[in-house]
């Protein structure tokens, strides 16, 4: 029987992998600036709007316009200004397109004013031009617009923001790395310490008339010599017997000590 997909028959653990879902949308947003605004009003009846500039957000660099309509796009809301956002129709349009707007009356300071900051829900734009464009038909009332602060010399600002979905799609990813921190090689220091201290220390040596105490598993560690001695045949002796090192003056067992104990 084959094994399963990603088996390693070495040692049955296969390399981390990694991919990633991608979605969001692509932003844009355009600043209409609105001069004379008193001469607009009075030149376009309701009903009427003229078109900004086009501008272009999304992919393959989709073209849109902003419609205004200084006393609103029908009778019912002539008390308001009127603004949509429409797909350029002058550039050829292949197919749909589905897009957000948020339109944004903005103060003085170039600040949209939270009152009059609103975001349409997902629209699909025909290519045809047959919806009209879409946004909000009572979005400022021009008596409240004409009392307020925000519009100063005639002239005021209005800012549409666009969000077009991107497409979905997949992409391999890379597994990050993992480093292993590597702690300094500071064992001898250890070790040292624990001589100087003589924490569980449990063997004795008497050399040149002085007594040195020591661990043997240790010293045992670090000379053949000591291991058959603290764990060979002597290791029926008591403990507290200290092991005698003739021939050797207490000074030059120390050094050899600190190096091997």
């Amino acid at each position: 029987m084959a094994p399963p997909p990603g088996f390693n028959a070495g040692n049955g653990v296969t390399a981390p992998s990694r991919s990633a879902i991608i979605g969001g949308s692509a932003t844009g947003h355009h600043l209409l600036d609105i001069e004379g605004y008193s001469h607009i009003k009075n030149h376009l009846p309701t009903g009427q709007c003229i078109k900004s500039r086009p501008f272009t957000v999304g992919a393959g660099g989709t073209s849109w316009r902003i419609l205004y309509y200084p006393n609103g796009d029908q009778p019912d809301v002539s008390e308001f200004i009127s603004v949509f956002l429409d797909l350029d129709l002058d550039q050829a349009v292949a197919e749909p397109v589905e897009a957000q707007a948020k339109f944004s009356l903005l103060d003085q300071t170039g600040e949209p004013v939270p009152s009059h900051s609103q975001m349409t829900k997902m629209h699909t734009y025909l290519c045809t031009g047959d919806d009209g464009g879409f946004g909000y038909r009572d979005f400022i009332n021009r008596a409240w617009l004409e009392d307020s602060g925000h519009l100063k010399n005639d002239r005021f600002t209005i800012r549409c923001d666009v969000f077009v979905p991107m497409e979905l799609r997949t992409e391999d990813r890379a597994v990050d790395p993992v480093f292993v921190t590597v702690p300094p090689y500071d064992l001898h220091l250890h070790l040292e310490r624990l001589l100087a201290a003589k924490t569980g220390a449990d063997v004795t040596f008497e050399a040149g008339g002085e007594t040195f105490r020591a661990h043997r598993c240790i010293l045992a560690a670090r000379s053949p010599v000591f291991e058959a001695e603290l764990f060979g045949q002597m290791k029926e002796s008591e403990d507290t017997t200290a092991i005698r090192v003739d021939d050797m003056e207490a000074d030059v067992f120390r050094a050899w000590f600190h190096v091997h104990g």
